[in-house]
């Protein structure tokens, strides 16, 4: 493969040099593979079951620690709206799919009907009219289309998602107020960070703007950041060369939410609270989740604080506290010892363990939703660990691969709760914790040709391969995910 003058001008444009360029075409050709899964993650093997009175405690610890501490939400928010109405663009009055059905039986007790009346009635359109007329085509125009709430081209965040008496509020909105539950600051401050594309972050931001200064009760930082085009990556053809634009340029494609690691890495937070932009419930229904982001929370402190200690003791030289320093990681993050290691040697190992990112993640019973699952994996280094895979990792064509996947008990609903500062209190190059090989090659059709475009290791499956794990229960009132429009006639957005 020959690369001109011209090509390495646009690699560095891209903010992409020559090597990483090179390590990509290699990740493509020879390092992305299926996932080895040994076993599903459970309650009795690598899910924690916490009590009542252990939720209570942790709780309590968050409230009187962790408040103390620097907190901040991150909320990647980039994803479009459109699939979630896509079952309306297909509307047939002759044949009606089950999804627009329910969409037309329940209309009523969507959020955005009072916004879609006022559009509609400055077109010179009655709502109430069309409904009596059965004119479903002309309504669901106004809900997609640019002349109406235009929510086919808008950010998920900016759909309305709940009713209450005084209005109704946007995804974008309930992530401000549920930060204000669990993520304000002992000083009254609450940080929270949204990832954009960068042509949204001008219109979110007057938005949220004008949204806080409503809140004066709470002081917000709000701040954003967009995928940067140096995690991008180069698109191939089927005999894996790379594929060149209409003018010859090499074609570059977003890399999925993996990229976002990258994102996640300047933030400057003891407690970093992670979810999804779809995931949010009604206030008068936040019990839960708010509960348990505090319990999780608390959780982080009290493991974090162990952490340190043992990492300190190690480092010294002492070792005084290794064999507690061992049980700690096998009993939490890593099971099994090496075997036939000198003491010093176990001592680096215990260090090498304990020196990583932490997550504490809450999983959920599997009740049919999608996302990725909790699982026991094998590395290629030959060690055991807990890790959340997709299904998109799995080779399905690996009948007991395929087996163990479908016997999961419980998936992930991106309810991370996370610190990856060292012992000093700076920052881990989160780069180092990514495990490359979990990323996946998928298909896509370019100008008239199959391309294979490079999926990084997803944000919380393979860029965080490496952190230390912990998977605890959390009940399925914590989960409110939003995958269609009809989702916000479940309970949790009522």
């Amino acid at each position: 493969m020959h690369i001109s003058k011209e090509d390495e001008h646009t690699l560095a444009v891209k903010g992409i040099d020559l090597s990483k360029f090179v390590a990509q075409l290699h990740r493509f050709t020879q390092e992305t593979k299926p996932i080895k899964l040994e076993r599903p993650c459970t309650p009795s093997d690598g899910i924690v079951k916490l009590s009542a009175t252990e939720c209570l405690r942790l709780q309590q610890l968050f409230e009187s620690q962790g408040r103390k501490k620097r907190l901040q939400k991150f909320v990647p928010a980039s994803g479009a709206a459109s699939r979630m109405f896509k079952h309306l663009h297909n509307y047939n009055p002759i044949k009606v799919s089950d999804l627009t059905e329910e969409f037309i039986l329940r209309f009523d007790n969507f959020p955005f009907l009072d916004a879609l009346s006022n559009v509609m009635e400055k077109e010179g359109q009655a709502l109430d009219k069309e409904i009596d007329l059965n004119n479903w085509s002309l309504i669901f125009d106004f809900i997609l289309s640019k002349r109406g709430l235009y929510y086919d081209s808008q950010l998920k965040g900016m759909v309305l998602f709940h009713k209450y008496k005084d209005g109704s509020r946007t995804a974008f909105e309930e992530h401000l107020y549920e930060a204000a539950a669990y993520a304000k600051q002992e000083n009254g401050e609450c940080h929270i960070h949204f990832t954009l594309a960068n042509q949204n972050i001008h219109s979110v931001s007057y938005f949220l703007q004008n949204v806080a200064q409503k809140m004066p009760y709470e002081h917000f930082e709000i701040s954003y950041s967009i995928q940067s085009e140096n995690t991008d990556t180069i698109a191939l053809n089927k005999e894996n060369e790379p594929v060149r634009d209409s003018e010859g340029k090499f074609l570059f494609r977003p890399a999925g939410h993996g990229a976002l690691i990258h994102n996640l890495q300047q933030l400057d937070a003891d407690i970093i609270f992670i979810k999804n932009i779809d995931n949010v419930t009604t206030e008068e229904q936040r019990g839960d989740a708010d509960f348990y982001k505090k319990t999780l929370a608390g959780l982080l402190i009290e493991l974090k604080v162990n952490i340190n200690r043992y990492l300190i003791n190690l480092k010294d030289g002492n070792g005084s506290l290794l064999e507690q320093a061992l049980e700690f990681v096998q009993l939490w993050f890593q099971p099994g010892l090496p075997i036939g290691m000198d003491r010093d040697t176990v001592r680096q190992y215990a260090i090498h363990r304990l020196a990583r990112p932490l997550r504490i993640c809450g999983m959920v019973k599997n009740e049919g939703e999608p996302g990725g699952g909790p699982f026991w994996v094998m590395s290629t280094e030959g060690m055991i660990s807990k890790q959340i895979v997709e299904k998109t990792q799995v080779d399905l064509n690996d009948i007991h691969q395929a087996k163990i996947l479908s016997a999961a008990t419980h998936f992930n609903p991106v309810d991370i709760i996370c610190n990856f500062k060292d012992v000093n209190g700076k920052n881990y190059n989160l780069e180092n914790f990514v495990d490359h090989s979990t990323g996946f090659i998928s298909e896509k059709f370019h100008e008239g040709q199959v391309i294979k475009a490079l999926e990084l290791p997803g944000l919380w499956n393979g860029a965080m391969a490496l952190w230390n794990t912990v998977f605890v229960e959390v009940p399925i009132s914590t989960f409110s995910p939003v995958k269609t429009v009809n989702d916000l006639l479940r309970t949790g957005h009522q």
